[in-house]
């Protein structure tokens, strides 16, 4: 009867025992004890400048052209690129080329079709470019020379729509997901071209020139202006909001450059000439200030220096480019 009870005392014994949470191993109620998952995981966007999830960076960036006529607003997905170049086209109208890596937006565009400028912004930055058709000289260059990455809709139409609620043209619209899914179907390998330095103290500098408001008058019939709140440029064109129809959130920008060049009538006196060698003045503006300075390719990379000829970096975060002829007014 003893060794029964005896035994029963020990199995208690070792119940208790395996019961008990072992030694160095109770949590902190303020420890998150949930594994860290891929996107916590951040490294340096070429493009922004700005700590960005490993996950997004191992998007294929890639750009897409842009339409902007007053047909075209709201556009889709500007919001969502890390860079948004903005230049002229044919009669004055703007057109818009858009990078995209860290965001894929469900819907991009509308989307126009290519100028010889736009593939070689898409060239210096060694990217892939989606456009429906182009000029002549733009088609030629790209059936010509093999390494441009074009994605011509009217060859691939499974990775673009048309949206019924508006007309023709302005209607065509593709994806980030779309793009991403082109790319992987076409093998496509890519050595990334350097944008440009980023340094956030750089426009703490209080010697620099404030500038909270600006205005660009490009032609007649266009003109776009930016107001510094919270810390980015909000865009408005002719007078009005400029909106990203997917979010119905203004355009606002962490960085813009001005740059300044040549651009004349081509021998067609329908399409433009935009010189994009050499180089010319300009302006970039961040953190609410604005500095003058000059634009320069080398290597086939825009560089932008101030007066005493040091590279002008950026505020991390996205950045909207004008190319603009030399003539035009920055009030």
């Amino acid at each position: 009867m003893i060794k029964k009870i005896f035994s029963l005392i020990l199995c208690s014994l070792f119940l208790l025992v395996g019961c008990s949470k072992p030694p160095n191993t109770q949590l902190d109620e303020n420890t998150d004890s949930s594994p860290v998952s891929k996107s916590e995981v951040t490294q340096v966007s070429s493009y922004t400048g700005e700590d960005t999830s490993k996950e997004a960076l191992n998007n294929f960036p890639f750009m897409v052209i842009v339409e902007n006529s007053t047909a075209s607003r709201p556009q889709s997905g500007l919001n969502s690129a890390d860079i948004v170049y903005e230049t002229m086209a044919e009669g004055g109208i703007p057109r818009f080329i858009a990078l995209f890596q860290k965001n894929l937006p469900a819907k991009i565009g509308p989307v126009r079709s290519a100028r010889a400028y736009f593939i070689s912004i898409a060239k210096s930055l060694n990217l892939p470019f989606a456009h429906c058709g182009g000029s002549e000289e733009a088609l030629s260059l790209i059936s010509e020379d093999k390494s441009y990455m074009s994605i011509n809709e009217m060859y691939n139409r499974n990775f673009f729509w048309r949206d019924n609620e508006r007309k023709a043209p302005h209607n065509l619209y593709t994806s980030g997901e779309n793009i991403e899914k082109y790319i992987k179907s076409k093998n496509l390998t890519y050595t990334p071209n350097k944008f440009m330095a980023f340094n956030k103290n750089y426009w703490s500098d209080s010697s620099l020139q404030d500038l909270n408001a600006l205005n660009l008058v490009l032609n007649k019939s266009y003109s776009t202006s930016y107001n510094y709140k919270d810390g980015f440029y909000e865009k408005y064109m002719d007078g009005k909001p400029a909106l990203d129809m997917n979010t119905n959130s203004i355009l606002k920008f962490k960085n813009i450059v001005i740059q300044k060049t040549e651009i004349t009538l081509s021998k067609d006196n329908i399409h433009l000439n935009i010189r994009l060698t050499g180089t010319g003045n300009a302006f970039v503006l961040s953190n609410g200030k604005i500095l003058n300075g000059y634009w320069k390719q080398e290597n086939n990379r825009t560089v932008l220096y101030d007066n005493k000829n040091n590279e002008i970096p950026l505020s991390p975060g996205n950045t909207i480019w004008h190319i603009v002829a030399n003539d035009v007014s920055i009030n």
